[in-house]
């Protein structure tokens, strides 16, 4: 499954926190999808290691952790 975010302003243009914020939950949603996928953490590392310019599997880990907890500390929930 591949995601895609597209910023709706011109680059030129200041990004809003709405759309900063919209970015960063889909983007966390796309590696909790990838994640939760049939293939192990294991098996996503190793795919991922040849594009990284072979980054450790330990260091590709910590920023797979590190976007899924993105949305959990910088975006609040929406109001009831």
């Amino acid at each position: 499954m591949r995601v895609v975010v597209k910023q709706s302003v011109p680059p030129a243009d200041e990004v809003t926190t709405e759309i900063l914020a919209t970015s960063i939950v889909e983007i966390a949603r796309g590696i909790r999808r990838l994640r939760d996928g049939r293939l192990t953490d294991d098996a996503l590392f190793l795919l991922l290691q040849p594009l990284t310019g072979g980054l450790p599997r330990k260091h590709i880990k910590v920023v797979f952790d590190a976007i899924d907890r993105l949305e959990r500390t910088y975006v609040k929930k929406p109001a009831k």
